[in-house]
């Protein structure tokens, strides 16, 4: 006997079989289950040929699996477990067709969880528990799940109250909240798997559920209208985790001091098969229990039992626990394209106080319009087109507008009904008058004035190549910005935009390298929402330029070339 897994291309359809009739719906039905949890039990194949075998027992699973394919969910190269089996005659193919047919008769689930953890609790692997029931390793962890059940929930499941679907979804749940939800009598109103998940995951914790003192949580409640304990509600989940964590530790460190041993777990579900009551005389310890919705259990006087470690790592969550959501990136997109754009309108503003250098800018841009395609187009820069909605707020893009709107006057461009979109000297040039009316317009500039115009526009298309990351080379914006000297503190302010794009550490970072966190009260234990709005209001006032800190404080990401923090960078980095 071999197990293993083999591409579906390998494998060939039984040549006999005493069952000649299928349902077509139950095969689909079956296919559908496999579509969405894999080959939960062995095919038991025999080698025929090189690199191919044959099915003996699994029929109904392979024409499943050949559905599957024909419906182009999967291929050739999909992996099936099998068993291999050598040395068989036509009179063993058949008795084993038959027993699979016929006279197995499948525990039930419950029975087959308890049975499986009786298997792990002395000691054996998941493998060899999967191998000697003939199904998948991973069938092996869905029904040790259910041994955790609480007892109401098993006797649902053994006297067919509860389906089996319905059940691996209250694993997610503490015992607590399994018996809330089969006592509310709501499973017999014909609520379904996804909407229990849905109850279990993603509910806010509840004052009830806190082991800290509630005076040091500084966010909002949510109360209903009697607003007790059970139904008012930490708005703040963030905050709430990180003070019930540190409670759990806290308790943890208490235990310590008396028990043998104490785990402290933060997971949907605890194998509680794994521990029993000490023994009079034995070491005992504690398994505290932190849930994901925030609830805490706490369980003494108990003892390990002789479980692999494997098992243990492999049992240690329920398997339709919700998939972890991949690492959040330290810098997320809205801020690189704030900084882009911020970087850009800055530049645009230092050129336009630099006649010599715009107008060599504008030279290299018509070089390079002229090189690209016949005539010239000029496309504002996206700086402009999608300006922060406080882009008053920032000196550069001030300056800009400003000067936009002096020579829209001179051409008698109308301001724009809808003033909404795009700061007013920039729109005004956009959609100024009619192409027929262009020449006499700018023919009644001054010099100065015609020439101020011919740099501007291609200032305006100037910035930032690509604001989808952080520009950290030796860009032609880069080498522009270095030939200007341009220093962001000059044009820039920190303001709430920035900091809404930051995660609540990096803002609590910077309250402490910029001198705020000094002059805002409590901005350790702050919300994000309101140490944005703290910090924002912090630089924006007066006061931050007598703060030699705050007023010199630039993260590295404003440099030119860009450094990937949002520490404050040396000039040279």
């Amino acid at each position: 006997m071999h197990l293993t897994t083999v591409p579906l291309s390998s494998l060939l359809a039984p040549k006999s079989n005493p069952r000649t009739s299928y349902d077509k719906v139950r095969i689909a039905g079956l296919a559908q289950s496999i579509r969405t949890d894999g080959v939960l039990q062995n095919l038991l194949v025999r080698p025929d040929g090189r690199d191919k075998f044959r099915v003996v027992a699994g029929k109904r699973r392979h024409l499943a699996l050949q559905l599957l394919k024909k419906e182009r969910v999967i291929d050739g190269t999909y992996q099936v477990p099998v068993e291999i089996r050598e040395g068989l005659d036509e009179s063993d193919l058949l008795r084993i067709a038959t027993v699979e047919n016929i006279q197995r008769e499948p525990l039930a689930p419950m029975d087959e969880a308890e049975a499986f953890a009786g298997m792990l609790q002395a000691g054996a692997a998941i493998e060899d528990v999967a191998a000697k029931a003939g199904v998948s390793n991973q069938t092996v962890k869905r029904r040790v799940a259910l041994a955790s059940l609480c007892d109401e929930a098993k006797a649902a499941v053994r006297s067919g109250a509860l389906s089996l679907s319905l059940a691996e979804a209250l694993t997610l749940g503490t015992p607590e909240q399994q018996r809330s939800i089969l006592e509310s009598g709501e499973i017999d109103d014909g609520l379904d798997s996804d909407e229990i998940r849905a109850m279990l995951v993603g509910h806010k914790p509840s004052v009830a559920m806190a082991i800290f003192p509630c005076d040091r949580y500084t966010g909002t409640l949510t109360a209903d209208l009697f607003s007790d304990a059970e139904t008012t509600f930490f708005d703040d989940v963030d905050q709430f985790t990180a003070l019930q964590q540190e409670a759990v530790e806290a308790l943890a460190e208490r235990h310590r001091q008396t028990a043998a041993w104490v785990e402290v777990l933060f997971t949907f579900n605890v194998p509680w098969w794994q521990y029993g009551e000490a023994a009079e005389g034995e070491a005992a310890g504690v398994v505290i229990h932190l849930h994901p919705s925030g609830s805490v259990e706490v369980r003494e006087g108990l003892s390990k039992r002789e479980v692999q470690a494997t098992v243990v790592k492999e049992t240690r969550e329920t398997p339709v626990a919700p998939m972890a959501k991949p690492d959040r990136p330290e810098f997320g997109a809205p801020l690189m394209r704030y900084v882009a754009y911020q970087k850009s309108a800055a530049v645009q503003a230092a050129l336009l106080g630099n006649p010599r250098k715009a107008k060599e800018v504008a030279a290299l841009l018509l070089l390079l319009g002229l090189r690209r395609d016949f005539g010239l187009r000029l496309s504002l820069h996206s700086s402009l087109m999608s300006p922060p909605d406080d882009w008053n707020v920032q000196r550069s893009y001030r300056v800009i507008d400003e000067q936009a709107s002096t020579l829209a006057d001179r051409l008698d461009f109308k301001a724009p009904e809808d003033r909404s979109v795009l700061p007013s000297g920039f729109q005004r040039l956009l959609t100024g008058r009619g192409a027929a009316g262009l020449l006499e317009a700018v023919g009644q500039l001054a010099d100065e004035e015609l020439e101020g115009l011919i740099a501007l526009l291609p200032v305006m298309c100037f910035g930032q190549e690509n604001d989808e990351r952080f520009d950290t080379g030796d860009s032609l914006f880069n080498t522009v910005a270095g030939a200007l000297g341009v220093e962001m503190r000059e044009w820039w302010i920190p303001d709430a935009t920035f900091f809404s794009c930051l995660l609540r550490d990096q803002v609590l970072s910077v309250a402490a390298a910029s001198g705020a966190q000094e002059q805002i009260p409590g901005a350790a234990n702050m919300t994000k929402k309101a140490l944005v709005a703290a910090l924002g209001g912090f630089f924006a006032e007066k006061t931050v330029e007598a703060n030699t800190a705050a007023k010199a404080w630039l993260p590295g990401m404003f440099r030119f070339p860009a450094v990937a923090t949002i520490a404050s960078e040396a000039k040279d980095t």
